[in-house]
C-alpha cells in the first residue's frame, strides 16, 4: 500500500517538473545596416539630452504652471518622430547655455508645448 503511494507520488512529482520545465525557446537574429545601428544609437541620444532638460526642477514648473505633466511630457519625447527629434535638437542650441533662468526656461516649455501642439496631446494654440 506504502509502495503503491509512493509509486504514485513520485509519478505526479514527475509529471509536474516535465510540464512546469520551460520549453526552450529560439531566439530570432538579425543583421542590422551600420546606419540603422547608429539611427538608433543618435535617437537615443537625442531623446536622453531632452529628458536631461525636462528632468529640470525649473522647467518642470512651468509646465506644471502651463497645464502639462511633466510626466505625459517626458512620454511624448519617447514617441517622437526622427523628424520632431531633429526640429528639437535644432532648437536647442539656440537657448541660451549655461544656468537655467527665466528666458531658458520659457524658450524650453515652448519648444516642448510645440511639438506637443503638433501630435495633438494640447489645444493650447487652437484657442486662440
Amino acid at each position: 500500500m506504502i509502495g503503491h503511494f509512493v509509486k504514485r507520488t513520485g509519478m505526479l512529482i514527475v509529471a509536474v517538473s516535465l510540464t512546469a520545465i520551460p520549453v526552450p525557446q529560439t531566439a530570432i537574429a538579425a543583421i542590422i545596416q551600420t546606419d540603422t545601428a547608429i539611427e538608433i544609437t543618435d535617437r537615443q541620444h537625442q531623446i536622453d539630452r531632452i529628458d536631461g532638460l525636462l528632468a529640470q526642477q525649473a522647467v518642470q514648473r512651468a509646465l506644471v504652471k502651463m497645464g502639462v505633466d511633466p510626466d505625459d511630457a517626458r512620454a511624448r519625447v519617447q514617441t517622437l518622430t526622427a523628424a520632431e527629434l531633429q526640429i528639437l535638437e535644432q532648437r536647442m542650441p539656440e537657448l541660451p547655455a549655461g544656468s537655467t533662468g527665466v528666458v531658458e526656461v520659457v524658450g524650453i516649455v515652448a519648444i516642448v508645448l510645440i511639438v506637443l501642439e503638433l501630435l495633438n496631446v494640447t489645444n493650447l494654440f487652437t484657442e486662440f
